[in-house]
């Protein structure tokens, strides 16, 4: 992974666009919100986006955790995540950076479950036809990647000298 010191402050807009931008090319809700946030941060993978893709309506079309969530907490642990296993400081800030993310969801959302969320269940393909046809991903799901991109830029915007190299 390269980390090419990108900055954390401000940006907010460009960064959900982008991410709304990769929702509107075919890219899932966590696909498009590590692609945006791995973009702005200038962290470049070629594991982006493959290691969000299992993780779209609800992990595996499953409808548990929303995947715009997931992304943001693959994020957070790019960013906080710790690379050895004593790092308990940096273990404990990573946990409680996830917390808030979905605390903060939470609060904004009423819930953090993809088929409570969008009412459906996307491992039956009527219900996939439904998605697909209602505009389901227009009407709820961009709006839940710009939440996740919102609460993550406002908790970045609160730390400084990130390192990541952690």
């Amino acid at each position: 992974m390269y980390y090419g010191g990108g900055t954390v402050k401000g940006d907010e807009e460009n960064v959900v666009e982008e991410a709304l931008s990769n929702m509107s090319l075919g890219y899932t809700c966590s696909e498009s919100t590590v692609l945006a946030m791995s973009k702005h941060l200038k962290i470049e993978a070629n594991i982006i986006p493959k290691i969000a893709t299992g993780f779209s309506a609800g992990i595996g079309r499953m409808g548990d955790v929303c995947g715009a969530i997931s992304g943001g907490v693959m994020i957070i642990g790019l960013i906080y995540g710790r690379s050895n296993p004593n790092d308990m400081e940096r273990y404990e800030k990573c946990i409680g950076k996830v917390q808030k993310l979905i605390m903060e969801f939470k609060n904004r959302n009423g819930e953090i479950n993809c088929e409570k969320l969008i009412g459906l269940k996307l491992s039956r393909a009527e219900d996939r036809e439904k998605f697909r046809v209602e505009n389901v991903k227009e009407k709820f799901c961009m709006k839940f990647v710009k939440d996740v991109i919102n609460i993550l830029m406002g908790m970045l915007n609160e730390d400084e000298g990130l390192n990541v190299h952690g």
